[in-house]
């Protein structure tokens, strides 16, 4: 993996997000405390000015609207256009409405990186696996199907699990940290979303960007639950702390990544 810290705290990207309302201090704060800037909006207004001062932009579909679209679209096209990565986080994409927005979206959006759970990245193949709202009822991703989402979308696809896969259709690693306090805590997927996004703005790389992300998480994840001491109330304020202190020897030691 290419070593991004440096390059982060040289660039401190502003990172716009269209935000899962549910979550989005958590994904503020994971952005900030790793060195980029971030920010969220929710109007079309002011969609011009924030996508060129922004150095990526994460589309998540948490909270969305139907009178919103044109947002996601404007914000994704500007950013096309500008050359700037575009994260989609799919949140329950399987159903209806939401599956509706997101082939829409693809019509008129490239994505560069899609973060979603074994249950969202199947959609995408047109596969079923299992899931309830925004949880994937199993936590193994088929790499294959993973593969398939990658070449049918031309985008990086990390699909997060008890093992976290990411792959661009040809390279493939797996993150296997197996943090279950991650699955437990609403947010962190969409954490790992503008994580993802704040090192693309910093490298071309986006699969390199996108494992170096996961790979992040996964150790930092692994930490916090000692500290934690496997306590779900006391786990999101540990996994703040060691974000912060993380860098790319942290990742080295801690993160089980097989490529």
């Amino acid at each position: 993996m290419e070593n991004l810290y440096s390059k982060l705290q040289d660039h401190k990207p502003l990172v716009l997000n269209l935000a899962n309302m549910v979550t989005p201090q958590h994904v503020a704060d994971a952005i900030n405390v790793i060195g980029g800037s971030p920010l969220m909006t929710r109007s079309i207004d002011e969609v011009a000015e924030l996508v060129s001062i922004a150095g990526a932009v994460v589309l998540n579909i948490g909270t969305i609207r139907a009178d919103e679209f044109a947002l996601f679209e404007a914000v994704g096209q500007m950013a096309n256009a500008q050359g700037k990565p575009v994260v989609l986080d799919p949140v329950a994409v399987g159903m209806p409405f939401r599956g509706q927005f997101v082939t829409r979206l693809l019509d008129s959006v490239q994505v560069d990186i899609i973060r979603g759970n074994a249950a969202e990245i199947s959609w995408f193949a047109q596969q079923q696996t299992a899931g309830q709202g925004i949880d994937a009822l199993t936590a193994t991703t088929d790499v294959a199907m993973a593969q398939t989402v990658a070449h049918r979308t031309g985008a990086i696809v990390v699909a997060s699990g008890a093992t976290d896969v990411i792959t661009d259709g040809k390279q493939v690693a797996l993150v296997q940290n197996n943090v279950q306090l991650l699955a437990v805590n609403v947010g962190a997927g969409d954490m790992l979303s503008g994580l993802i996004a704040t090192f693309a703005a910093v490298t071309r790389d986006y699969y390199g960007a996108a494992l170096y992300a996961t790979a992040l998480l996964g150790a930092a994840g692994q930490q916090a639950t000692v500290s934690a001491q496997g306590l779900p109330g006391r786990f999101m304020p540990a996994l703040f702390d060691e974000l912060s202190v993380a860098d790319d020897a942290y990742i080295t030691r801690y993160a089980e990544v097989t490529q």
